[in-house]
């Protein structure tokens, strides 16, 4: 009897144990624990189509486990687990990119903050450069005192060297205005006069320092006068600006005076009148700048640094000439001014030397 009850009780133990459930596998308990977690609770309204595949992933992984199918329930519940980690790398991904979208629509109204107030410095700018130039002209056309007697031969000759160096600069200036409007009618007058201040000049007699005055500043009113229209027309232009800064950077080192863009080249001429090799290149590349600028013709002027025949003064300003019509410049203006127009007193040492040299001049279009 006592043996009959001890199997039986045996059997009933082996019988419970193998009705109890297995255990789960620890990773449907990960798969829980992610779900629950709060980086999962926050990203599940931005990914919800990742987050709808990972639920059903842990659902079927959980089915799996209760069908006992344990190799079933793991395969899925990494699959699960994968998923929900997906879900916060997309929500992540989706934030990251709010972000990127709100940074870069502040960085364009930035820019155009940057840009507009550019705009106006640029107007600004020109609008100073116009009132100033307007300035220079009307103090320039006020009427001037008569000048006295030189009183010594000394005086009488620095007259006619500065009488000379003002008719050379009427002459470029008015050139300039004719480089940008070629059919202005007031344009021929001014030129009759200049010629005959030229022949004034040579005559010997009284130096017409007052008349070289007032042609000068007839010829710079012409300058302005024939840039009006396209100032008017496009009065915070920055063509000019762009056109100093192509220069600046590619190391010529211009400056500005009331033509334009001046860039100016050291002793250029070798051996019987040749451009040298460097200079050459230089006329090349700026021709090269003039064809890309169009709207700024050139004027070239060749200075020397002591009097030399009219004949080579000529073949040094065709040789620049055809350097930068060799380079692209559509259209250029020659002028051999000789030593009218010395940046350097003669007299001090390597002062002539350095007076040699050839200016090329971008005429500006507008007074901007």
């Amino acid at each position: 009897m006592g043996a009959r009850l001890a199997v039986g009780m045996a059997l009933f133990a082996a019988l419970a144990m193998g009705c109890a459930e297995a255990p789960q596998p620890r990773v449907l308990s990960a798969v829980d624990a992610t779900r629950a977690s709060p980086a999962m609770n926050a990203s599940r309204p931005g990914a919800p189509q990742a987050f709808a595949r990972a639920e059903a992933l842990r659902r079927q992984a959980h089915e799996a486990h209760e069908n006992e199918q344990p190799a079933s329930a793991q395969i899925l519940g990494e699959q699960a687990l994968a998923a929900y980690q997906r879900t916060v790398t997309l929500d992540r991904l989706r934030r990251a990119e709010e972000r990127a979208a709100l940074a870069q629509t502040a960085l364009a109204a930035r820019e155009r903050e940057i840009a507009t107030e550019q705009a106006r410095e640029r107007t600004l700018d020109a609008e100073a450069r116009a009132v100033e130039l307007r300035l220079k002209v009307a103090r320039e056309a006020l009427p001037l005192p008569k000048s006295g007697p030189a009183g010594s031969p000394e005086r009488e000759k620095a007259r006619l060297d500065a009488a000379r160096a003002l008719a050379t600069q009427a002459r470029l200036l008015c050139s300039a205005a004719r480089l940008l409007d070629p059919k202005r009618a007031e344009l021929a007058p001014a030129f009759k006069r200049l010629d005959e201040l030229d022949e004034r000049l040579k005559s010997g007699g009284v130096t017409p320092i007052d008349d070289a005055r007032a042609q000068r500043s007839a010829c710079l009113k012409e300058l302005t006068q024939t840039r009006r229209p396209t100032t008017q027309k496009t009065p915070a232009s920055s063509a000019t600006d762009a056109l100093l800064a192509r220069l600046s950077n590619a190391s010529l080192e211009p400056s500005r005076d009331d033509r334009g863009v001046v860039v100016t080249l050291r002793t250029p001429f070798g051996k019987d009148d040749q451009l040298k090799s460097e200079a050459k290149t230089r006329l090349s590349e700026l021709g090269s700048v003039a064809k890309a600028n169009p709207a700024f013709p050139v004027q070239v002027v060749v200075h020397s640094g002591t009097k030399i025949p009219p004949a080579r003064e000529t073949a040094r300003a065709e040789r620049a000439t055809s350097a930068l019509k060799e380079g692209g410049a559509p259209s250029v203006e020659a002028h051999a001014v000789g030593n009218t127009l010395p940046g350097l007193d003669p007299a001090r040492s390597g002062g002539s030397e350095r007076n040699e040299r050839v200016e090329v001049v971008f005429v500006a279009p507008s007074a901007s």
